[in-house]
């Protein structure tokens, strides 16, 4: 079995490590699997895991006539560019007739040229939805320039989401992405429900004696509610040191939040530290004494990643990756965009004993072990095989 997990964009992402780490477990499973990328763009991410793990990666774009790999982002949107609509019209004549035997595609807009490579060359493809047009418009846009055309944007939305859910071999996605796809296509027969896995740490040791500072950790766009992380560190009355961890899009973004944080007399309690690499992000889960995670997440990976590596983490009761968890973990967890509960669960946290954060360290462990990257390909498997 020829396996493609086709992606957009290299960047560093969520579901572009999501589709890294299923190649990496598809190969060590023995499957013959690559990392396909729609279009190579200047900064690539994730070098060291590809690097390490030999991971071969094939860019389409490289097969097209300089013309053909014309782009630009879609003004108002953070990434929703041009090839996203442009590529499905021809991308599939560079794909040979049975180079694949199937496609796993990540990510919405990137089913648009799986539906063409499907139709015009006979390979099927499961789609991954993260993040359905639909959520993300409702989600990722309600507090900017968008959310005024909503009314007229939101048909379109609908109807591309059932575009790529009929044209699929089938979808897969978090059980609260998959309640939001059934209202539009409700044949339970197309939906599979998986959870994204994670790394356990290779020396198998939990640190308890952690350094006294928190992380967020995400792909920072206008969606993540930064200014969420402002209010809470303006208003906390112990001022533990925050780093900010991970890429800026667009780039400016970083200056923006820098600015802010000066501008709010913040200097010394807000750090941001931007991209790093997976070793030196790993370090910070190993050391921080609690992620925050500033926004509702349809999944939310991050949290699982900090878990593997014994950090707890502080992040909105309607993630999706909050399912995972205990009820009496869930409880304590702030409600989206509301600061006092931030706040309270940060105290929270502040003033356990050592031995009540050391169960609180062994809680969040427990959740990354039951999903591991080997459970979450194994499940993949059985979707591609089903008839």
């Amino acid at each position: 079995m020829k396996i493609a997990v086709l992606i957009d964009e290299l960047i560093s992402g969520g579901f572009q490590k999501v589709a890294l780490m299923e190649v990496k477990y598809l190969r060590n499973m023995g499957y013959d699997a690559d990392l396909v990328v729609l279009h190579r763009t200047r900064n690539l991410g994730y070098q060291d895991i590809i690097k390490d793990n030999n991971i071969k990666v094939v860019f389409l774009s490289d097969r097209l006539p300089r013309l053909l790999r014309l782009n630009f982002r879609i003004p108002f949107f953070s990434f929703f560019s041009f090839f996203h609509i442009f590529y499905p019209l021809f991308i599939y004549r560079f794909i040979k007739g049975k180079e694949y035997d199937y496609f796993v595609s990540h990510g919405t807009y990137t089913m648009f040229s799986s539906i063409a490579i499907s139709k015009h060359r006979g390979i099927p493809y499961v789609g991954y939805v993260h993040d359905s047009v639909t959520y993300i418009l409702r989600q990722k846009y309600k507090k900017r320039v968008l959310h005024y055309l909503l009314s007229v944007l939101m048909p379109l939305a609908n109807y591309l989401d059932k575009l790529v859910i009929n044209n699929s071999l089938r979808i897969v996605a978090y059980p609260f992405m998959i309640n939001q796809m059934t209202k539009l296509v409700q044949d339970p027969r197309k939906y599979t429900s998986i959870y994204n896995g994670c790394e356990l740490d290779s020396q198998g040791e939990l640190r308890y004696d952690r350094e006294n500072f928190c992380i967020a950790v995400t792909k920072w766009d206008e969606g993540k509610n930064f200014e969420l992380l402002i209010d809470v560190w303006l208003r906390i009355t112990k001022k533990v040191i925050l780093k900010v961890v991970g890429t800026f899009h667009p780039k400016e973004l970083e200056e923006k939040y820098n600015s802010l944080i000066k501008q709010r007399g913040l200097e010394s309690s807000i750090e941001i530290v931007g991209g790093v690499d997976e070793l030196t992000l790993a370090s910070y889960y190993k050391k921080a004494k609690l992620l925050i995670h500033p926004c509702r997440e349809a999944f939310g990976m991050t949290i699982l990643e900090a878990a593997a590596l014994g950090c707890p983490s502080i992040f909105t009761s309607n993630s999706g990756v909050a399912e995972l968890f205990p009820a009496e973990l869930i409880k304590t967890l702030p409600k989206e965009g509301v600061i006092t509960d931030y706040i309270e669960a940060i105290n929270t946290i502040e003033n356990l004993s050592s031995e009540e954060y050391k169960d609180l360290v062994k809680a969040y462990y427990r959740v990354a072990e039951a999903n591991s990257w080997e459970m979450h390909c194994k499940k993949l498997i059985e979707v591609l095989n089903k008839k």
